[in-house]
């Protein structure tokens, strides 16, 4: 769990990059975001879980979700009360290809049409297509893909609460398709890729379009085996119209323009990423940002990561629901993570501050972190994590919480602490875990939540047996 939480700040390049994580722009700002990371069962298995939360004063909500992978069919559902990850999809092989019924969360080539354009600062949108990091939920209906390396594509569902329907065909590198929403309104994309380079152009009725290139390559030409080959060279360019939306996600529109270029390789014992991106949303409304990681191994299974980053102008457009740096507005940033350990005990601290002036001077948000976790018998595992936050009015600061089944981006304001408390155990043939958080605020306010979540995992029959984990 602590590298997928590493993972989540990866550098648009691919390098290990721990900078703060936050809620895509469609989020409403100021509230806790919930993502489940994309991880799958076994071939021949099912899992099952049941959780509870609460706080003082309320009742408890409860969930429930089950997947199952078993040849040809597989899928997931989840229900509960205010869940956000509530929903499910079923996906299965016959004569027509893959079909999957349910949550949907497709890419087309750069995600200028289907997909969601990423943020200029990374590659790709952490929480589309087959590849992302985290299944993401653009909108629900019934997708088709059909061919090897899914020559033809074909979906009809229900995106940005209003119907879409869409095709798309592929030959070699190259891939054209269409979307449209049923009244008039219609989009294209032509993409084509080729190892690590991926293009694409987009265009609709109207003749607004948008471009996006992105190439990735070894720094030394023709390989070879010096320093400079063990480096990786990264660079995207967009351009286009700033009235272009996407009609399945028109909350992602992303800039009409942006440059980014990356650098990431070996310095000595070291691992270094250096990336810097500048982007215009319209006339006024543009921004910058510019970046440093270093990370380090330590004895004992441990390492060392700091970084620095600056941050200018607006990372949002002003009709987005996301944080918004005003134009001319600069942030600062210093951050630094040590872990050391694993098995008996692991430690890890976190420092992160942000400020106007140089060197993070000026603060505007800061936080402080400090986890330990404890092997103990009988396969229990306790985990202790406390976090003491400054935040300033109008600034935004999230604080990753790992659950069994999700992890949560808690929105934080003011001042206040917080201290979670994490026991893991084998249960019924599966495992539990429960957490209790104690959360207080700068005027002694003080709040109580807990969670008992349960799973296991078991073979279908017909398939071994029925082995449980």
């Amino acid at each position: 769990m602590r590298r997928l939480l590493l993972l989540l700040g990866l550098a648009w390049a691919g390098a290990a990059w721990a900078q703060p994580l936050e809620p895509p722009p469609e989020a409403p700002a100021g509230a806790d975001y919930t993502i489940e990371p994309a991880d799958s069962v076994a071939d021949g298995e099912v899992e099952v879980g049941m959780g509870a939360a609460g706080h003082a004063g309320s009742a408890p909500t409860r969930t429930r979700r089950m997947r199952f992978s078993g040849g040809d069919l597989n899928g997931s559902v989840r229900e509960g009360s205010g869940d956000p990850l509530a929903g499910g999809a079923i996906a299965g092989h016959g004569w027509l290809g893959d079909v999957t019924v349910g949550r949907l969360a497709p890419r087309w080539g750069r995600g200028l049409v289907l997909g969601a354009a990423a943020d200029p600062w990374q590659r790709e949108a952490l929480d589309r297509g087959e590849r992302a990091a985290f299944r993401g939920r653009a909108g629900d209906g019934v997708w088709l893909r059909r061919g090897h390396d899914d020559r033809f594509e074909a979906l009809v569902g229900r995106f940005a609460h209003h119907p879409v329907a869409g095709a798309r065909v592929r030959w070699g590198g190259a891939a054209l398709g269409a979307l449209t929403d049923g009244r008039g309104a219609r989009q294209s994309t032509l993409s084509y890729q080729r190892g690590a380079a991926e293009s694409e152009l987009a265009w609709d009725r109207a003749g607004h379009w948008r471009a996006e290139a992105a190439l990735e390559r070894p720094l030394a030409e023709g390989g070879g085996e010096g320093p400079a080959s063990r480096w990786t060279v990264a660079g995207r360019v967009r351009a286009g119209a700033a009235a272009f939306a996407s009609l399945a996600e028109p909350g992602r529109r992303g800039p009409a323009q942006a440059l980014a270029a990356s650098l990431s390789g070996p310095a000595g014992t070291a691992a270094a990423s250096v990336f810097g991106a500048v982007w215009r949303f319209r006339p006024g409304v543009a921004g910058a940002r510019a970046g440093l990681a270093v990370e380090r191994p330590l004895a004992h299974h441990g390492a060392l990561e700091i970084g620095l980053e600056e941050q200018r102008g607006s990372r949002r457009d002003a009709g987005s629901t996301g944080p918004l740096l005003g134009p001319g507005n600069i942030r600062r940033g210093l951050w630094g993570e040590w872990w050391s350990g694993e098995g008996t005990m692991s430690l890890g601290l976190r420092h992160e501050v942000w400020g106007e002036r140089p060197w993070a001077r000026g603060v505007v948000r800061a936080v402080t972190g400090a986890r330990i976790e404890l092997q103990g018998p009988a396969g229990v595992r306790l985990g202790i994590t406390h976090s003491l936050y400054r935040v300033r009015s109008g600034e935004s600061l999230y604080l990753r919480e790992a659950e069994s089944d999700r992890l949560v981006l808690r929105a934080m304001t003011g001042e206040g602490a917080r201290t979670r408390v994490e026991a893991r155990s084998p249960f019924a043939g599966g495992r539990m875990r429960a957490a209790l958080l104690l959360a207080a605020t700068a005027d002694r306010r003080a709040r109580t939540q807990w969670t008992l979540d349960w799973t296991r995992r078991a073979r279908l029959r017909g398939s071994g047996g029925a082995r449980a984990r």
